[in-house]
């Protein structure tokens, strides 16, 4: 029969710093795969891919940017509609241009993604609603002054 032994003051306290030390452990891991998470995340935004560039001593940048994008609703017997998203793109420029860039020229397309029909109930013609995107292309030039420091 095994006999149970009661630990000394200083087993238990030695057991706590180590229970304390792992847990210390744990949460600065935690903070280093978060850290790196929010780097990978940065380095893939526009920002990110403008310090890069200007890094690389590029003269000009340009990226692209989903602002709206519209879904295509078809009701039977009812008719057609879309419904749509919209997103601000003015935090995103004013990030790369905080990046030493500057704004030249901004521009907008639809693409269109596909379209539904529906032939309209108890009447002639169809219902139709289109899907698509509209993208903002940005095109900047360089400019050291609008540099801030990282």
């Amino acid at each position: 029969m095994a006999l149970l032994r009661k630990k000394t003051p200083e087993e238990a306290a030695a057991e706590l710093a180590a229970k304390e030390q792992l847990r210390r452990e744990a949460e600065e891991h935690q903070r280093r795969q978060l850290a790196e998470k929010e780097r990978q995340a940065f380095e893939q935004s526009p920002a990110g891919r403008a310090r890069a560039a200007f890094a690389k001593g590029d003269q000009v940048f340009q990226f692209s940017i989903d602002v709206m994008n519209q879904k295509a609703i078809i009701v039977a017997m009812v008719g057609g509609t879309t419904s749509q998203r919209t997103s601000d793109p003015v935090e995103v420029l004013n990030s790369v241009c905080r990046e030493g860039w500057d704004l030249v020229n901004g521009s907008f397309v639809f693409v269109e993604q596909g379209q539904e029909s529906r032939d309209k109930f108890m009447s002639s013609g169809q219902n139709v609603a289109i899907k698509g995107e509209v993208v903002g292309y940005y095109l900047f030039k360089r400019r050291e002054v609008n540099r801030r420091a990282a």
